[in-house]
């Protein structure tokens, strides 16, 4: 996994699998979204992401929520269709809109950012 600042847009790029084993280093990325006061957004990038199961799938709806709580929204994009199912099904695309891509996503946010302004 990996971060990336873009402005008030946080990217994380979900690579492999995201399992339990992931709970901690997923977690940690945490401390970094709250260090910027401007940050609205969190961005996943979930091109790379080859598995997810249910523990994966609670981590995800966990970090989303508690994003919620401290009032940043939730985006992702590269979601395969098999897990854009698995998303509705469990309740997640009721916290977390989907992107085809990333540059659909950047779009979208930037321009809501610069209405919000």
């Amino acid at each position: 996994m990996s971060t990336e600042h873009k402005g008030d847009i946080w990217v994380i790029r979900i690579q492999g699998e995201l399992t339990r084993n992931e709970e901690q280093p997923f977690f940690q990325v945490y401390p970094w979204l709250n260090q910027t006061e401007d940050t609205k957004y969190i961005l996943f990038d979930m091109t790379g992401l080859q598995y997810i199961n249910s523990a994966g799938i609670s981590l995800l709806i966990r970090f989303v929520r508690e994003a919620q709580q401290r009032q940043h929204s939730s985006f992702a994009f590269g979601v395969s269709p098999h897990y854009q199912k698995i998303f509705r099904i469990v309740g997640l695309t009721a916290y977390m809109e989907l992107f085809p891509d990333e540059y659909s996503a950047m779009e979208t946010l930037n321009a809501r950012s610069s209405f919000e302004q």
